[in-house]
């Protein structure tokens, strides 16, 4: 049996537009929410607002459903909150003053930009 013309046009048109793997990679709005918010604990904490320890944990029960391409850079900023403990927020060695944290934020926030295409996470 062959399809119809304009069925198939369509499906041509729909596959155009998307990437193979963006429908089974792409995490659901709920989960990119709960990984902002985790990271928002986490950058909190870099100021002293919120246990880094809650921020970790946190986290960590999202680990597994964390793209491969993500999760090392989550690991990055974790071990970048952590040495910036004992440090004063206007301290100029503390991570956000000398722009580590900055730039590592912005990693993770490219690497999870393709899995939360709904959000805007170029800042």
């Amino acid at each position: 049996m062959r399809l119809p013309l304009r069925t198939f046009a369509v499906a041509a048109a729909f596959a155009a537009t998307t990437s193979p793997s963006s429908a089974q990679d792409a995490l659901s709005e709920d989960q990119c929410f709960a990984v902002l918010g985790a990271m928002s604990k986490l950058e909190l904490s870099m100021v002293g607002k919120v246990p880094l320890e809650d921020a970790r944990a946190e986290l960590s029960g999202l680990q597994s459903m964390l793209p491969e391409s993500v999760s090392p850079r989550i690991d990055d900023l974790v071990a970048i909150a952590e040495a910036a403990r004992g440090i004063a927020v206007g301290d100029p060695a503390h991570p956000m003053a000398t722009g580590e944290f900055q730039e590592a934020s912005k990693s993770y926030r490219e690497a999870l930009a393709p899995y939360c295409p709904g959000f805007n996470l170029d800042y």
